[in-house]
């Protein structure tokens, strides 16, 4: 039993906790898109907003000459110049806030199966990668669509389906 009063035990699910953040991808543990926000806002300085992130100044020059980085900044600078900071934009910079703790729900092996597959999905479909939804909107398959206006009258539309020949 720890007697020091200054350091409190550490649960066992704190400790686990702890070991697998520091086995996260790095990826993972980056806050690009909120410290853009913050950039585009210009709320502070630059370097104040940079070493508030733990970039040194050559880590930040080599930040904004990424490509990536540069179009998540216009991409957001855009968004605040047109619309002001929106509920949208707060709620993807939580949601990049808490991609780390996601993963490291999603991939504990010690979380509800339900909570673990129910965040799988929404991350597979935050990232695009959920199967689209086949409508009948009659603009599925090929084909060929001709308008033939005469002088006078409404348009109408012909619609021929394309054939398929099997060889």
């Amino acid at each position: 039993m720890n007697t020091d009063l200054t350091v409190p035990d550490e649960s066992p699910v704190q400790m686990r906790r702890e070991a697998r953040w520091e086995e996260l991808p790095e990826i993972y543990k980056l806050k690009t898109e909120r410290m853009a926000c913050e950039l585009a806002l210009g709320l502070e300085t630059p370097e104040t907003i940079f070493t508030a992130y733990g970039y040194s100044a050559e880590q930040a020059v080599a930040l904004l000459e990424s490509p990536s980085f540069t179009l998540i900044l216009e991409r957001i600078a855009k968004e605040v110049r047109e619309s002001g900071l929106s509920f949208k934009m707060k709620a993807r910079a939580q949601a990049e806030e808490l991609l780390a703790d996601s993963f490291d729900i999603a991939t504990d092996p010690y979380q509800s199966a339900a909570v673990r597959a129910d965040l799988i999905k929404w991350t597979a479909k935050m990232a695009g990668h959920e199967p689209k939804e086949k409508g009948d909107d009659g603009k599925s398959g090929g084909g060929l669509t001709l308008s033939i206006t005469f002088a006078g009258q409404p348009t109408q539309a012909v619609v021929r389906e394309a054939l398929t020949i099997e060889q």
